[in-house]
């Protein structure tokens, strides 16, 4: 069993507590239902924005970088390359982006035959209105 993970449902294990309480529940689901957690390989870079992005907002501080770094990097997530650059750019105009990197997790997830989980309501939003499956965590 699969399922395709974006970026900030590991981010905000180190960033907010009560997103982070939701998200810690669903990987104890996700690990005793033998799930396997993919994303695209661009992941880590994308965390590691999100972690600078809290730095320069004192949301979090550099000091505790290395601490947050090691508690996503503990998650084991299966990382693709993007093996079809033209699809990305196509989904990401389906999508009404200027960025394909929505769009890479969107099309991991439909090559994979499974569903994108994310906690980025409006990515959920407008991919769930163009038919694709994508579940947003409530926290």
């Amino acid at each position: 069993m699969t399922v395709v993970i974006d970026a900030n449902v590991l981010a905000v294990l180190a960033l907010d507590r009560r997103r982070g309480a939701a998200v810690e529940r669903l990987l104890r689901q996700w690990r005793s239902a033998s799930e396997e957690l993919h994303a695209p390989a661009l992941m880590p870079y994308e965390v590691a924005n999100a972690f600078a992005r809290a730095v320069a907002a004192g949301q979090l501080a550099a000091e505790d970088v290395p601490r947050a770094w090691s508690l996503v990097g503990a998650i084991p997530v299966v990382l693709h390359q993007l093996e079809d650059g033209p699809a990305a750019v196509e989904l990401a105009g389906q999508l009404d982006r200027q960025t394909a990197y929505d769009a890479s997790y969107l099309l991991l997830a439909r090559q994979l035959g499974v569903e994108l989980w994310t906690l980025d309501g409006p990515l959920a939003r407008n991919s769930q209105a163009r038919g694709f499956a994508v579940n947003l965590i409530e926290a």
